[in-house]
């Protein structure tokens, strides 16, 4: 699903997509970690360093995202 989900934004990267973003911080002083949701428009996927670049400069790799939401894929899934 979210290979899925990552090719619509790929397809919709000139329009900036606005998603929600859910993906797992780790915690750097001990095992385990929280979720952590971002919201914001997606200014660009980075397939070298395999992250997605939000609009404010936000980084979130790819491999620690567990969902993604937004009208977007609305289109897509119906």
């Amino acid at each position: 699903m979210i290979n899925a989900r990552l090719a619509v934004i790929e397809q919709h990267i000139k329009e900036e997509p606005g998603v929600a973003i859910t993906y797992s911080l780790p915690d750097e002083k001990k095992a385990g970690g929280r979720y952590v949701t971002v919201s914001g428009n997606v200014q660009k996927l980075d397939g070298t360093r395999h992250q997605i670049i939000m609009a404010d400069g936000t980084s979130i790799p790819i491999d620690d995202v567990r969902f993604i939401e937004g009208s977007l894929f609305d289109a897509y899934e119906q």
